[in-house]
């Protein structure tokens, strides 16, 4: 093999190694150290979309827990901003179930933007029924446990959660009348929450998934004097059977602070229970 042919070879073998190290890397989940500190974020321009996207892996998929049985699962968030969560708030268990362990930060945590944390947790199964977990945002688990064989579990995700709101809108339009009835639900629970009365207010609502357990995705902007004051996305469940919404989740973007006005505030989770099932 003459020399020319030799340093051809060496040279392809190093393109090959480093092209697989850059891919390993690209693979990779993060879970680095959370951050607390609003000044140390990177912040963003305010965005259409949902925020963060969450998915649940489980052992044994699609088999679940026996009676008295436990089950583990990967709970995975992937900030597209950087946000203020609180990570143990994300899992909401029905009755049928209890946690045994799991390492879900208690505190609230500054999650940073296109980075993908992992989170382990071991659940049991203490009573028999059809029962449904909830993960924020958007995933649902459908999980049926039975008394003498493995249970089943079905997993709904929220698709294109991190696109465009007009991407989201090719699952299903809002109608004027579906937003309607979606914004009334937003401003009862800003009622409830006891935000500021704003000047104006302004609704995009989206179709965020058509399966079993529909949800929508709507942003508020509000406004006071003249001036945007907050920005809100909130994530709305519809019980097929009732036909009525909920709100699952709620982001907010606060323009207008005590120390003053922030061009590029960060993004924060104001809650993320209720449901029945965090009664």
């Amino acid at each position: 093999m003459n020399r020319s042919i030799k340093i051809l070879l060496v040279l392809i073998a190093v393109f090959v190694t480093l092209a697989l190290a850059v891919t390993v890397l690209s693979l990779t989940v993060f879970v680095p150290e959370l951050t607390s500190d609003k000044e140390e974020c990177v912040t963003d321009s305010v965005i259409a979309h949902l925020p963060i996207r969450a998915n649940l892996h489980f052992s044994g998929f699609p088999k679940g827990p026996v009676l008295n049985e436990t089950v583990s699962f990967v709970y995975v968030l992937a900030p597209s901003v950087d946000l203020k969560v609180n990570v143990s708030e994300g899992i909401v268990l029905p009755e049928g179930f209890v946690f045994v362990e799991n390492n879900l930060p208690t505190n609230r945590s500054t999650l940073s933007k296109d980075k993908r944390y992992q989170f382990n947790a071991t659940i049991k199964a203490v009573k028999t029924g059809k029962w449904t977990i909830y993960a924020s945002p958007g995933v649902y688990v459908d999980a049926y446990v039975f008394e003498d064989r493995k249970g089943v579990l079905r997993i709904q995700e929220v698709p294109f959660a991190t696109q465009p709101a007009y991407i989201a809108q090719r699952i299903g339009n809002v109608s004027k009348e579906q937003q309607d009835a979606l914004a009334d639900t937003a401003k009862d629970w800003l009622s409830g929450y006891d935000a500021i009365e704003y000047e104006k207010e302004e609704f995009n609502c989206s179709t965020l998934s058509l399966a079993w357990h529909p949800g929508y995705g709507c942003e508020m902007f509000g406004y006071s004097n003249s001036t945007l004051y907050d920005k809100y996305y909130f994530v709305i469940d519809e019980d097929l059977h009732t036909n009525e919404t909920m709100v699952r989740n709620v982001y907010r973007w606060a323009y207008q602070t005590p120390s003053g006005y922030q061009q590029k505030p960060v993004c924060e989770e104001i809650t993320t229970k209720g449901s029945e099932n965090s009664e």
